[in-house]
């Protein structure tokens, strides 16, 4: 008998976590929405009451890389707070007992809650931001007949290339995918936060992340104010010393460094993340 991994097994184990859990995560959805449909129309509704009053200088596009850089935050945001749910269904001593007698493998449970705060998410996120945009697109163009009010578009997420020169674009393209490995760092670092605090998860992962990020810049500044006597004080500087003259085969390197670095925190999380996931199921046992 396979019990590590067994694809029917987890299908069922994922299926009762769905059933179980579907009010609250409907509940979630909703309110995900709502926040971001209320947000958004009133964004719009302030900037097409000025655009239509006159001011030339209101920009399609300019209000499309607003609401972008909104919805950016808002992802960010719900990721991370999504993430601090992973121990949800042990939370209470009922749900516990009920988690806790379910014959399946620690990795089937685990994937099953990783799935739902991750993938799951991003899924829900989407679907949430194409219905709050339709609505806006309704509610604002019900408002003002006589403007064309366009969906939201997402190719201006970012620049085609490095070379950023668009203000209708939110970021450059190696910007814009650093910001991606960031997010997932981060989520990494909330779900991992979760297997240690089962309540409060939120509030005691932001804390502890933001002490061990502001120590560890403030040693890294500390290091470099140390080793160059030409008082060098920012990362930007040092990497251009390291780099000297740059080459687009330098820049090519520092960009899969800093890609691979990223990438690896995040797997090193999520490893780290369901052994103590394992952990904390046999130690409740007890």
């Amino acid at each position: 008998m396979n019990n590590i991994f067994n694809i029917k097994r987890f299908g069922l184990v994922f299926r009762k976590d769905l059933m179980e859990n579907m009010k609250r995560y409907v509940l979630l959805f909703l309110t995900m929405l709502g926040i971001i449909t209320i947000v958004t129309i009133f964004m719009s509704w302030n900037y097409f009451h000025d655009f239509s009053g006159g001011n030339s200088s209101a920009n399609l596009l300019y209000h499309n890389r607003q609401l972008l850089i909104l919805l950016s935050f808002a992802f960010l945001a719900g990721g991370l707070l999504f993430a601090s749910t992973l121990m949800a269904p042990m939370n209470s001593k009922l749900k516990r007992l009920s988690y806790l007698s379910n014959p399946s493998s620690n990795l089937e449970k685990f994937l099953t809650r990783w799935i739902i705060v991750t993938i799951g998410y991003i899924l829900a996120f989407f679907v949430a931001m194409w219905i709050a945009d339709a609505l806006r697109v309704a509610v604002i163009s019900a408002g003002y007949p006589d403007l064309e009010i366009k969906f939201l578009d997402l190719s201006k997420l970012y620049y085609p290339t490095d070379d950023y020169s668009s203000s209708y674009y939110m970021v450059p393209k190696f910007v814009f995918t650093i910001m991606i490995c960031i997010y997932f760092v981060l989520q990494s670092l909330f779900l991992l936060g979760a297997t240690f605090w089962e309540k409060t998860s939120f509030i005691k992962s932001f804390v502890a992340i933001s002490i061990l990020i502001f120590s560890y810049i403030t040693l890294c500044r500390w290091a470099i104010l140390i080793s160059y006597e030409e008082g060098l004080g920012d990362f930007g500087n040092v990497l251009n010393s390291f780099l000297g003259d740059k080459t687009d085969a330098k820049e090519q390197l520092l960009k899969m460094v800093a890609y691979t670095v990223l990438s690896v925190i995040t797997l090193a999380s999520w490893v780290l993340a369901f052994f103590r996931f394992r952990e904390s199921e046999i130690t409740k046992r007890l």
